[in-house]
């Protein structure tokens, strides 16, 4: 879709008062994929390595607390594939001493990765790392950059590469595969947003670009029949959107109606199918065709319930099932309370 490529207002500087005050969300988000749906990293390193592995690749999560002693260090991301080690760091803000805890990062990784050669000398081999600015930010170099001078006079030069998401469009990301991007692509309009921006010009590319998400994650959840990592990217997107988006802006129903529908559809499609398991194993015993319809009946019923305790509202469960079925769901609450 064209209008991905349209940055919807200048990508203003972020607000530094308070991106170091409330970074946890995005903190977590981070981790969440790293931990969750760790395969997602796999396309960034490529893009920022310039490696081309599969995203099918065996890779091992490393252990991302050390222990120092000023205290525990934590890293958001460290993977192994092959030999080699990638430390990956998600900020939010400008940070000027960020080639300083990098480098205390990469120390405290490489010293725990340290080999004992044959011929008595240790190898101590630092991690292939990254700074993934999820932010808009003005005049971010391409790396962060520190001279090391040794006491025998060496100088070497530690150099970090930087990412921004800014500069990936929706048709980009999915293009590169970079889905990890999805949850902070909302982040480009952040400004337009905390002004309570009303330009229907811009407000349609942000929605168009959200419907342009929604389709692409949906196409690409059918193809690679991925609904459980599907739904957790809209969730995630949520997240972030919810925070960041002002409660009184009506894009925020906008936004909620685009997503939202999708994850209370693949929910229920979820839980129809564990009904179609369910109906099918007790076909066997009471014929195939009423066990078949006993488990879909009350895959819906379980749906509907779990969509109550999700906190979906009645209209938003009709728009699905029937009355009858949301009151039968009610009473059999009722009944196990």
């Amino acid at each position: 879709m064209g209008n991905t490529d349209i940055v919807a207002a200048p990508l203003s500087d972020a607000n530094e008062k308070n991106t170091t005050e409330h970074s946890t969300i995005f903190d977590d988000v981070f981790r969440t994929i790293a931990q969750k749906m760790p395969q997602l990293l796999i396309p960034l390193i490529n893009e920022v390595f310039h490696t081309s592995y599969s995203e099918e690749e065996p890779f091992e999560q490393l252990r991302n607390e050390h222990y120092e002693k000023f205290g525990t260090v934590v890293t958001d991301s460290i993977i192994r594939i092959g030999n080699h080690i990638y430390h990956l760091e998600c900020q939010s803000s400008k940070d000027k001493t960020m080639v300083i805890r990098m480098f205390e990062y990469d120390i405290s990784i490489a010293i725990e990765h340290a080999s004992f050669e044959s011929n008595d000398i240790w190898e101590i081999e630092f991690p292939q790392s990254c700074v993934l600015y999820i932010r808009n930010h003005r005049s971010l170099p391409d790396f962060h950059e520190a001279i090391v001078k040794f006491a025998d006079g060496q100088k070497i030069r530690y150099r970090v590469p930087i990412i921004q998401a800014k500069k990936y469009t929706v048709d980009r990301i999915f293009e590169k595969r970079l889905l990890i991007l999805l949850p902070y692509h909302i982040l480009r309009y952040e400004h337009f947003l905390k002004h309570n921006g009303t330009d229907s010009k811009k407000v349609q590319h942000l929605l168009d670009d959200f419907r342009e998400i929604n389709r692409r994650l949906e196409q690409t959840s059918e193809k690679e029949q991925k609904s459980h990592l599907y739904m957790d990217m809209i969730v995630l997107i949520e997240e972030i959107a919810d925070y960041i988006i002002p409660e009184d802006n009506e894009i925020r129903k906008g936004l909620g109606e685009i997503m939202g529908g999708k994850i209370l559809k693949l929910r229920s499609e979820e839980l129809l199918e564990l009904g179609e398991a369910r109906g099918e194993a007790r076909g066997e015993a009471r014929g195939e065709a009423r066990g078949r319809l006993t488990g879909l009946h009350e895959a819906k019923i379980d749906a509907i319930q779990n969509m109550i305790d999700l906190g979906l509202t009645r209209e938003q469960i009709l728009r699905k099932y029937s009355p009858e079925e949301y009151e039968e769901a009610i009473n059999s609450m009722s009944v196990k309370a």
